[in-house]
C-alpha cells in the first residue's frame, strides 16, 4: 500500500503534452503499482469525471483498483452504482510513467482543465490532482474564505476534525 501524496508542485506541460511528475509522487506511484518493481515505469489512473470537474483527480494504481473494488461492492443496478460507474470508471484514463518520470497528459484531457503551458499538482493524501494553476488559485482562495466566514480568523484548522461532516 502507497504512503501519502502530499505537498503541491507546478510542472511546465510541452507541446507534445509530456509533463513530468513530481519526484516524490513518482515514489508514491511506484509504491503503489505492484508490477513497477519490474517495469520501472508506474501505472496510474487519471479520473477526468463530470464536465464541472476542474481537477483530474490522479489514483496509484492499486488505489483505483481498490476503489473500483468499492463502487463494485455496492448494489447492483442501484443508483450509486450506476453513478459511480460513470463518473469514475467509466471517465478514468490509465496511463504510465516513462523511464524519465514523465507521461502524456493527452490533449482531451488538457483541455477539459484549460492547462495551457503549466500543471499545478496539489497533494491530497491517498489521491493527488492536476489543476490549471490559476483555476487552482482561485477555488483555494474560495474555499478559505468561506472556511473563515464560518469559524473566523483564529479557528484552528485542526479543530476540522472533531467536527461531524454537515453537507
Amino acid at each position: 500500500m502507497a504512503g501519502m501524496f502530499i505537498g503541491e508542485h507546478t510542472f511546465k506541460v510541452d507541446g507534445k503534452g509530456r509533463v513530468s511528475i513530481p519526484a516524490d509522487f513518482r515514489h508514491e506511484l511506484t509504491e503503489g503499482d505492484p508490477q513497477a518493481a519490474t517495469t520501472g515505469r508506474p501505472r496510474m489512473v487519471i479520473v477526468y469525471g463530470h464536465a464541472s470537474q476542474k481537477q483530474l483527480i490522479v489514483y496509484t494504481y492499486e488505489g483505483f483498483r481498490d476503489l473500483a473494488q468499492e463502487i463494485r461492492a455496492l448494489p447492483r443496478g442501484s443508483k450509486r452504482r450506476k453513478l459511480m460507474e460513470h463518473l469514475i470508471l467509466n471517465m478514468a484514463r490509465p496511463t504510465e510513467l516513462d523511464n524519465d518520470g514523465r507521461f502524456v497528459l493527452p490533449q482531451m484531457l488538457r483541455d477539459k482543465i484549460a492547462l495551457d503551458g503549466m500543471a499545478y499538482f496539489a497533494g491530497k493524501g491517498e489521491t493527488f490532482e492536476i489543476w490549471k494553476p490559476e483555476t487552482f488559485e482561485g477555488e483555494s482562495a474560495r474555499l478559505a474564505e468561506e472556511w473563515l466566514a464560518e469559524m473566523g480568523p483564529d479557528a484552528d484548522p485542526l479543530s476540522l476534525l472533531d467536527e461531524e461532516e454537515e453537507i
